[in-house]
């Protein structure tokens, strides 16, 4: 299994209004490219700068099938805008073949309705994950991927400013993925971030060979400068406590601590920082 992280081409420096959006910014960092074979790719999420990345970074041609995908398989974690509109984006492309529950393929037709839209472009075969009610997992598997099984579960995540129910969100609005590799045993896990994936998804986490925080910045150092000391239990502590090989988080935490400090800080714990294109092979 291997794993490419996209950031939209992230080398670009950031204009000081965007340093400062902080923990209430709505813009992902980035999305996460999985292949069980190295040809076949499925995205997790897509945000409209990937979706740019994919078709204009030459960089990814070291990667067959990712940038020139005769059909593209997404995978979305939720109904977060950065999550869907680079779907809109992959208009001009291949057929997306699209994996999600139904609470968000209800989103995306109807509160943000970007699949209507897409049947007059590229068009859009749909897969549902069945993560609702009170099934609060699923097993699923991706066309083109046979060495690869996909676990859905349900977790507690922030909703969309335009979900249609935002006060109540119901099982299956976020999910956390877990990925499988059936030759080789290895395990990858994503989620939100610690606090969305929740109590459920603890087993999924300890099982992973590598685990990946994505777009959350709410764990935030404490007053008096212990990392541990956060709710009790600090992000990076709870880390400690996950054995997987890896672990990774797509964002910067939002730690009022310099730049040394803060790499430092994550390195003594074993964490890395995605950076774009970053491979991750398992």
């Amino acid at each position: 299994m291997k794993l490419v992280v996209l950031k939209g081409g992230d080398e670009a420096v950031p204009l000081a209004q965007c340093a400062r959006a902080g923990p209430n910014s709505t813009r992902a960092p980035g999305a996460v490219a999985l292949s069980g074979d190295g040809l076949h790719w499925v995205l997790i999420n897509v945000s409209p700068s990937v979706a740019t990345q994919l078709s204009t970074d030459a960089r990814l041609l070291r990667h067959p099938g990712l940038p020139d995908a005769a059909v593209r398989a997404v995978v979305l974690t939720d109904a977060q805008v950065d999550h869907v509109t680079g779907l809109l984006s992959l208009r001009d492309g291949a057929p997306i073949h699209l994996y999600a529950t139904p609470a968000v393929f209800e989103e995306l037709t109807h509160a943000l309705p970007v699949l209507p839209l897409l049947e007059h472009y590229c068009g859009v075969q749909w897969h549902v994950i069945p993560v609702a009610g009170e099934s609060r997992e699923a097993v699923f598997h991706i066309e083109g991927q046979p060495t690869l099984e996909f676990t859905a579960v349900a977790t507690d995540g922030p909703l969309p400013r335009h979900a249609a129910q935002p006060a109540s969100g119901g099982v299956g609005e976020t999910i956390a993925l877990a990925v499988r590799d059936l030759v080789t045993g290895q395990r990858f896990f994503c989620a939100r971030s610690l606090a969305a994936a929740g109590f459920e998804a603890v087993e999924w986490m300890q099982q992973a060979d590598c685990l990946l925080l994505g777009d959350d910045r709410v764990d935030v150092w404490p007053d008096d400068g212990d990392p541990g000391a956060l709710g009790g239990l600090g992000m990076l502590a709870q880390l400690d406590r996950v054995g997987a090989r890896r672990k990774v988080l797509m964002a910067m935490p939002d730690w009022d601590a310099g730049p040394v400090r803060l790499h430092g800080e994550l390195a003594r714990h074993g964490v890395e920082l995605a950076a774009d294109r970053m491979e991750i092979d398992l």
